[in-house]
């Protein structure tokens, strides 16, 4: 028979267990700022404002910085051939539903070109992926949330409900685009990044070149 001090001791626990279960949020701010080592000094530039809306989103600067630099290299005018622009490549009907829906505050005008813009709309992106597709039992590590985030971010959100739900996805690129992103936050605390290095063989350098052009 279990003492009172036990059946307290017990209640305790299964308290803070339920607190945690209740108050923990998905890939939230870690740090206060982009730490990776290995994040690319072009993407870095932009620490300040990455920072501000990380904090402002409750999502982990580290984070939204991986996806900005495979999505621009911290170019700030990249555009892509399906009409996605900026640091964090926003197409513009996406765009529109950010302005709606997930900012903190709506806007109806909006430059998606300067930077500060593009970050927010970015940050706020992820922030409702990370709520639609983030559950409290991939902590503590979040690895499943980021590779879910980024699968939603490159595919959109039917593609991560495919494999949140064990369907798998088909479209290569994003395949090859939410493993890179779940590899490199498992190596986002190392000196180096293989995922990272491999990236810029792929056609990432290209990019890199581009925002230091730009930056200098």
């Amino acid at each position: 028979m279990l003492t009172a001090g036990a059946v307290l001791t017990a209640i305790a626990i299964c308290g803070a267990v339920l607190i945690y279960r209740t108050t923990i949020t998905p890939l939230a701010v870690e740090t206060t700022t982009v730490s990776s080592p290995w994040i690319p000094k072009t993407v870095k530039h932009w620490n300040p404002i990455i920072s501000e809306m990380a904090k402002k989103y409750n999502v982990d600067p580290t984070a939204i910085a991986i996806l900005m630099t495979m999505e621009s290299g911290g170019y700030a005018r990249a555009k892509s051939e399906a009409g996605a622009m900026g640091l964090m490549q926003i197409t513009p009907p996406t765009a529109g539903d950010i302005a709606k829906k997930y900012l903190k505050e709506p806007v109806t005008k909006y430059d998606l070109l300067d930077p500060r813009t593009n970050i927010e709309f970015g940050a706020a992106y992820m922030a409702y992926l990370r709520d639609e597709f983030g559950d409290r039992e991939q902590g503590p590590s979040w690895d499943y949330t980021m590779e879910l985030v980024a699968a939603a971010y490159n595919g959109g959100p039917g593609t991560a409900g495919k494999l949140y739900h064990g369907a798998g996805m088909t479209d290569t690129q994003t395949v090859v685009y939410s493993r890179d992103a779940l590899n490199m936050w498992r190596e986002r605390k190392a000196q180096d990044s293989p995922t990272f290095d491999r990236w810029q063989l792929r056609g990432g350098s290209t990019l890199l070149d581009k925002a230091k052009a730009a930056q200098s």
